[in-house]
C-alpha cells in the first residue's frame, strides 16, 4: 500500500511538471473566461423594442458614478455633480417634461428643485448596471424611495425608477418614473 501511494505521487508530481508548452503567444485578452452563458434559444411572447442582448452586470463603475450623483442630490451638493455629466444631456422627468440642453442649465434646474426642501432622502431599494451588447450602450438602473420634506408643507413619499445612460464615463441621458405608496 506504501509503495502505492508512493507510485501515485510521483505520477502526480510528474504530470504537474510537465513542460510541454503551447507555441500560440498568449495576450491579456485571451486570459479572460470564455462566456458560458448558454444560447439564448427560446421563443418569447413578445420582442423587445429597444433591445434584450444585455449582459448584466456590467461595469460597477458606472453605477457608482450614478450612486454618488444621487447622493450629491440628495445633500443638495449641486455644483459638485457638474463632472459627472457630458456637456449635453437629455432628462425625461416623470411628469412629461423633456429637458435637453448643456448640462449647467440641467444643474440650475436641479437646484432650483432642491431649494424650496427643507431635506430630501432616497431609501434605495437595489441598483443595477447593464451593458447592452448590440447598441453597445451602458445603463445604470434605479429603485427607490424617495421622501421629500418642503421648508413650507406636507412631506411626500415617492417610489422611483430611473435608468441611466453612461457614455465615456459621462451621463448622457435619464429618465424617470413615479408611483404613489400603496396605501
Amino acid at each position: 500500500m506504501k509503495k502505492l501511494l508512493i507510485f501515485a505521487s510521483f505520477v502526480f508530481l510528474l504530470a504537474g511538471c510537465n513542460s510541454k508548452t503551447d507555441s500560440t503567444p498568449t495576450s491579456s485578452a485571451d486570459t479572460r473566461p470564455a462566456d458560458t452563458r448558454p444560447a439564448d434559444t427560446l421563443n418569447y411572447a413578445f420582442k423587445a423594442s429597444y433591445s434584450s442582448d444585455l449582459t448584466v452586470p456590467g461595469n460597477p463603475v458606472n453605477a457608482q458614478k450614478v450612486l454618488q450623483v444621487w447622493k450629491m442630490f440628495e445633500t443638495a451638493r449641486i455644483e459638485a455633480m457638474k463632472p459627472y455629466f457630458a456637456d449635453t444631456v437629455i432628462y425625461d422627468d416623470a411628469s412629461g417634461m423633456r429637458f435637453h440642453g448643456p448640462s449647467t442649465d440641467l444643474l440650475a434646474y436641479a437646484k432650483k428643485d432642491i431649494e424650496d426642501l427643507d431635506s430630501l432622502r432616497f431609501d434605495i431599494s437595489t441598483w443595477h448596471n447593464t451593458h447592452v451588447n448590440d447598441k453597445n450602450e451602458d445603463w445604470v438602473n434605479i429603485w427607490s424611495t424617495e421622501r421629500r420634506y418642503p421648508k413650507k408643507g406636507m412631506p411626500d413619499t415617492m417610489l422611483i425608477q430611473e435608468n441611466w445612460k453612461v457614455k465615456e464615463g459621462k451621463v448622457v441621458y435619464f429618465d424617470q418614473f413615479k408611483a404613489r405608496l400603496p396605501k
